[in-house]
């Protein structure tokens, strides 16, 4: 019980009202500290089938420090939360490469759920210790009597001491300068959070170092999914009607893309289209056809029934050219992403969606190798792919990649969405500052954004025109100012790389 109060008191420390940096490290750390203190204390050693969950974990904290990008962060909070989650549930037993799709999902609120029972036990003992003492006799509404009375004594002798000497009265008059009544809602609000994330904390300790038996990792969910097959199911026929008729449709539609958006825009202009009107469209549809056919093939393997080897070896056989055919539109998607980027330039969901078709080819490739070796081991592999998606938009580094790339497009042809370009974050501070060389001699001026969203002004009257220089110029001196005026980042728990490389980078523009 200590442990939980304490790490919720440096979670309120922490993270109440500062930006998030190094603190989601440091806590990560505290918490993993107070997990292998308790476990110590009782005799639990960690199951090391599952100690490479740390690796992620202490990744995805770490980047906190490193990145300012408000949904890489996002994320990042997520990832770890749910990777503290399957650690807690897995840390003295079982085996986190054992849970299906369904358990890896739902883990994190069989883990919320669960840390709130096993609270009550664990908080019990400790309430009965304070209320009572070795004799059995309440000591708790003694110590409440002994405050009452002695809140007049320190009042008098405090009115004393303070006539007495000046500076302590001094000290005793900047005390009650707090504000205290104005900041009493706050006080409860925060005491409040901290008592609740004692509660979980408690119940997720008990849950880590009690949970013994292998035989509740899947939830009632779960069991109830894994016997719907014994009620419900599909016969081999249907199950390969299905994947035939789908497969010719993807065929289809892949000699098209061979014929057309691969063949070149010659053969585009003959049918009466532009190619670029025909490219640049299509790539979230055939990014969504791509994960509900992932999804078909693993619905019709988890409910069709198949009497032989044969049967296995043909519905393997259609499921592999039907994942071979979306890895091919994946190619098509990627094609027509990148004629589209060249067309307008890099934004985060362009940047995400580039990730997210890579790292789904892998699981594609991923699903055909565990289709006939191993299926079960299809849901581990997937959550690695996640990872592993979230760790290279971090590398990336999101926002100063698309402002490289979309400031090299710049100088290329001259186009630059710069209102778009300065609302990224600070990590794209040093690319942003690089920016004022290349446009520095652009004579070209832009309407301002506020102006465009105003109607029936007079531009004549208002400045509303400005350089693509000028308006970068602007923003940077105004994150100087907003930074220069906030002190919360700077304080170490908020210590952040890309944060205090931007302050650096500013202060020397400002100096300049």
């Amino acid at each position: 019980m200590q442990t939980a109060v304490f790490l919720s008191i440096a979670a309120d420390w922490l993270f109440y009202d500062r930006p998030l940096g190094i603190s989601l490290l440091l806590f990560v750390s505290l918490v993993l500290a107070g997990l292998w203190w308790n476990g110590r204390r009782e005799v639990i050693r960690p199951a090391k089938q599952n100690l490479w969950l740390l690796l992620p974990l202490l990744f995805f904290a770490s980047m906190t420090m490193l990145r300012t990008n408000s949904t890489l962060t996002t994320l990042n909070v997520l990832a770890v939360l749910c990777l503290l989650a399957y650690l807690a549930f897995f840390y003295a037993a079982g085996r986190v490469t054992n849970l299906n799709l369904v358990g890896y999902a739902l883990l994190p609120l069989r883990v919320f759920g669960r840390s709130l029972g096993l609270a009550v036990p664990v908080i019990r003992p400790g309430l009965q210790e304070i209320r009572k003492g070795k004799n059995g006799r309440t000591r708790l509404l003694p110590l409440l009597r002994g405050l009452a009375l002695a809140l007049p004594v320190l009042f008098v002798f405090t009115l004393l001491l303070s006539s007495a000497d000046l500076i302590f009265a001094d000290y005793v008059e900047e005390l009650f300068s707090l504000d205290i009544f104005d900041r009493l809602g706050e006080w409860i609000w925060r005491g409040s959070l901290i008592l609740l994330m004692s509660v979980l904390f408690a119940g997720g300790l008990a849950l880590a170092l009690t949970r013994r038996a292998e035989d509740d990792e899947q939830s009632p969910v779960e069991r109830g999914l894994a016997t719907l097959p014994n009620h419900f199911s599909i016969g081999f026929i249907e199950t390969s009607t299905i994947l035939v008729l789908v497969n010719m449709l993807f065929a289809a539609f892949v000699s098209i893309q061979f014929t057309y958006l691969f063949g070149g825009a010659a053969n585009v202009t003959e049918a009466g289209y532009t190619f670029a009107d025909y490219a640049r469209r299509g790539f979230f549809e055939l990014l969504t056809v791509a994960i509900l056919t992932m999804l078909l093939v693993l619905g019709l393997n988890w409910l069709s029934r198949r009497a032989n080897k044969r049967q296995i070896r043909l519905f393997n056989g259609l499921g592999s050219l039907l994942i071979g055919l979306v890895l091919v539109m994946l190619v098509s998607a990627w094609r027509r992403m990148a004629l589209y980027e060249a067309a307008f330039g890099y934004t985060e969901l362009r940047l995400i969606v580039y990730v997210c078709m890579a790292w789904l080819a892998i699981t594609l490739a991923w699903f055909l190798l565990t289709l006939w070796v191993r299926p079960d081991r299809f849901a581990v592999g997937a959550l690695v792919t996640v990872m592993g998606f979230l760790a290279t938009l971090n590398l990336i580094n999101p926002d100063a990649f698309i402002a490289r790339q979309n400031l090299d497009r710049y100088v290329q042809t001259g186009a630059l969405d710069v209102f778009y370009l300065t609302e990224l974050s600070n990590d794209a501070v040093p690319e942003l500052v690089k920016a004022l060389e290349p446009t520095g001699n652009e004579a070209e001026e832009v309407l301002l954004e506020i102006c465009s969203r105003l109607w029936q002004i007079d531009y004549e009257e208002l400045d509303c025109y400005a350089t693509r220089h000028e308006i970068i110029e602007a923003e940077l001196m105004n994150r100087y100012q907003v930074l220069a005026e906030d002190d919360a980042w700077r304080r170490w728990p908020s210590f952040n790389v890309a944060r205090w490389q931007a302050w650096g980078a500013l202060g020397f523009l400002a100096e300049s």
